[in-house]
């Protein structure tokens, strides 16, 4: 199950616990408490605090070489041996920890493989800088950073896809006006095709968005309408069953045929 189905679960029930995601030899560890997502952790070197810091000019390489000293040495955390030092001050270390957890899980919503893991309870001998990311905002974020959405959009159905609004899981969930608008838009009588190809935004990031929201439970598929379709000729009526997701567009297909068939069309709804 993609990462995204199951930070939703956790949060529908405020669960505390530790998700661990892992794909070959990369193992990344997201943790949550009262439904957000408080820290994160990997074994990628290239994504530690420190070589965050260090790739973006906020520590020199000499900071970095002694904090990574003596954080061996004492067993504390590298981001709070840099405040020791006064390479960073508290405030600084927090807005680094927050940016290297949204690296870190960010690029987990796009696997393609791998396998995603749920551990209950909370672990009190870790000690961390907690942050308060809300899993909503997390799997909308994480959602749009997806760099090839087609096995995320498949999980919605096919282009046909009805889709209808929902009240799904909100708690912390900020849209911009686009991702609004996009929202907005499914009225239960777009197909998906058409809510895929809603401007102003380009159909990829539509398909990531709505993937998304489909996730948190803000749009769900529904049936389409069974309309009827009586169809007069001069042998008699012919009654035919035809699938839309409105009276409207039901007689938009009856119309269509009229003129071929040149017969008198009356569209009923059942």
């Amino acid at each position: 199950m993609p990462l995204a189905e199951v930070l939703v679960k956790i949060h529908r029930y405020r669960a505390p616990g530790r998700v661990d995601c892992k794909r070959g030899d990369e193992i990344k560890r997201i943790y949550l408490d009262h439904g957000q997502i408080v820290f994160a952790t990997t074994n990628q070197l290239g994504e530690s605090l420190g070589e965050k810091l260090l790739r973006e000019g906020r520590i020199t390489r000499r900071q970095y070489e002694e904090s990574d000293t003596r954080a061996r040495e004492t067993g504390n955390r590298h981001g709070t041996t840099l405040v020791e030092m006064n390479a960073l001050s508290p405030e600084e270390l927090f807005t680094a920890v927050r940016g290297q957890i949204e690296e870190i899980i960010w690029p987990i919503f796009g696997w393609d493989f791998g396998t995603v893991s749920f551990t209950a309870g909370r672990d009190k001998r870790l000690e961390f800088i907690k942050v308060d990311i809300p899993v909503p905002m997390a799997i909308l974020h994480g959602v749009r950073h997806v760099a090839d959405a087609r096995a995320r959009v498949a999980r919605l159905g096919t282009k046909t896809t009805l889709f209808g609004r929902s009240a799904g899981h909100t708690d912390g969930l900020v849209l911009d006006a686009e991702e609004q608008g996009l929202l907005d838009a499914v009225d239960g009588r777009k197909v998906l095709y058409e809510l895929v190809n809603t401007p102003p935004l380009p159909s990829a990031d539509n398909a990531r968005i709505l993937y998304a929201f489909f996730a948190l439970g803000l749009i769900v598929p529904r049936e389409p309408r069974q309309i009827k379709i009586q169809i007069k000729t001069d042998g008699g009526k012919y009654a035919c069953r035809c699938a839309g997701s409105s009276p409207e567009r039901a007689e938009w297909l009856a119309t269509m045929s009229a003129p071929h068939w040149n017969r008198a069309v009356r569209p009923s709804c059942r």
